[in-house]
């Protein structure tokens, strides 16, 4: 496993509840991941996420508000976590929707900057 992988996993063990995270740049394409779904699942997840937070974020910055640092969107039975890592790469963590909010949010801005830290 690679650094990027053991910290995506320790994420996703940190927070019960949580599925998977993934590390992806600015095209939707993983760097690296760890889920306990397949793997297409979560680069899936990672690429889709992705392009909600370019567009979230170019809305956000032609409206003067400054680009997005983290974003979180609570399904009926999923929580889904994207925070921007640099301007080029982010990280999405998602959980069941019985996951604490707060911890995952806790985790995600704490994996973004050990992301940051091996990059």
């Amino acid at each position: 496993m690679s650094s990027f992988a053991d910290i995506l996993k320790a994420m996703v063990e940190r927070v019960p509840g949580a599925v998977g995270a993934i590390f992806a740049d600015w095209e939707g394409e993983a760097v690296d991941q760890f889920a306990h779904v397949p793997t297409l699942e979560i680069q899936l997840v990672g690429a889709h996420w992705g392009v909600v937070l370019a567009l979230a974020t170019r809305s956000l910055e032609h409206a003067g508000a400054g680009g997005i640092e983290e974003m979180w969107i609570e399904g009926e039975r999923a929580l889904v976590l994207v925070r921007r890592v640099t301007e080029r790469y982010y990280v999405v963590l998602t959980a069941s929707r019985a996951a604490h909010l707060g911890q995952a949010r806790r985790e995600l801005e704490h994996g973004a900057r050990t992301l940051l830290g091996e990059m």
